[in-house]
């Protein structure tokens, strides 16, 4: 796949380095447990690529320092010097929510904060910040959602089909709500050890459900292209059993790298709910042709969505937090959210480039 650089998700320079040998590497977390899709950054701010479900990348050129960089855990820079196999652990990201006290409430309020960049041809055209209150009816198991956001694009490049990423409830992406819903489905969550399940479909496993009781975590990594073309392929077979021929794309997607990684916080029996959605991110990365200039262009598309508040409220009490909470965003206003919650900064060179949007 072709790899132009990224780096504004670079790590920026000021980070220990460690010396190890390795043209393969596999990203772990402190218990042993493989990252999936943690990036890994060259020297000059190229993107070498992202490692698997399995947390492997390989044909990592040696003497050379690379960065890993996670959502969810904290970067860190190590030096490749010569041949093998090495196992780089990362530690959990500062960024994390405390408990939640339950009540017998109407309603389950949940505000997550979102950001996103987009990149056409190695070159920012797009950037996204906003909130989304999301607004959970514990009586009538219903999510609502209403979303504030602010945006900036270069003239004529407004990438409208992200409306629907960023605008979406917090626990809809990520989740596979089909799965075993029918007998006659070939997708499967099996149980692959007492603390991770994997997905499964027609022997190839697409994604991971994870439980770290340690620290009450559940994380799911998905290859979100491979989910999708599952879901394309059931669709089309159900079309052509009704004699109808599925529809063919004029200007279809290629070289495709979706995926998706989300944390939940879970209690003692390993159980979850809206309100305890921490964070996730959501990378797509592809060559399609664009039909407005005419041309073939690379894409990349980064979303991290982060949790901020969450409380269980009466219909009064939400009035008044999603009042409280309501958000002018403004690029001072930005910086100032992501610092009053202890979001991990992007590195002074997306910064910059996102400066130069909002100027415009």
């Amino acid at each position: 796949m072709k790899r132009t650089r990224f780096w504004m998700f670079a790590i920026s320079a000021f980070f220990s380095t460690v010396n190890v040998f390795a043209q393969k590497v596999l990203i772990v977390d402190t218990e042993g447990n493989p990252v999936p899709y943690a990036h890994i950054i060259d020297e000059s701010g190229s993107i070498i690529g992202t490692t698997d479900l399995e947390g492997t990348l390989d044909g990592v050129k040696f003497n050379q320092s690379i960065t890993i960089s996670h959502v969810a855990f904290k970067s860190k820079t190590v030096y490749v010097k010569g041949e093998g196999t090495v196992q780089i652990p990362l530690e959990d990201s500062d960024y994390g929510l405390g408990e939640i006290v339950v009540k017998p409430k109407d309603y389950i309020y949940v505000q997550t904060y979102y950001r996103m960049i987009y990149m056409s041809d190695d070159t920012m055209t797009y950037c996204r910040f906003g909130v989304i209150d999301n607004i959970y009816n514990v009586k009538k198991k219903t999510i609502t959602a209403s979303h504030t956001h602010i945006s900036k694009a270069e003239m004529g490049l407004l990438k409208t089909i992200l409306d629907g990423v960023v605008g979406s409830v917090i626990d809809g992406k990520g989740e596979l709500p089909n799965i075993n819903s029918s007998k006659k489905s070939p997708l499967k969550k099996e149980r692959e050890s007492e603390d991770r399940n994997r997905y499964v479909y027609n022997d190839k496993i697409i994604g991971y459900e994870t439980f770290d009781m340690k620290d009450h975590l559940r994380r799911v990594s998905l290859d979100e292209d491979a989910y999708r073309n599952i879901l394309k392929q059931e669709k089309a077979e159900a079309k052509a059993k009704k004699g109808k021929e599925p529809k063919a794309e004029k200007y279809p997607k290629r070289n495709v790298d979706d995926n998706f990684y989300m944390v939940y916080r879970i209690d003692d029996e390993g159980r979850y709910g809206v309100e305890d959605f921490i964070m996730s991110q959501w990378h797509d990365d592809y060559d399609k042709y664009d039909k407005i200039y005419k041309k073939d262009e690379h894409i990349r598309i980064w979303l991290e969505s982060y949790s901020i508040d969450r409380e269980y409220v009466d219909k009064q009490e939400l009035k008044e937090k999603k009042k409280a909470n309501k958000v002018k965003m403004s690029w001072p206003a930005i910086q100032e959210l992501e610092s009053k919650h202890n979001i991990p900064s992007l590195p002074a060179k997306a910064l910059e480039e996102i400066k130069k949007l909002f100027d415009k």
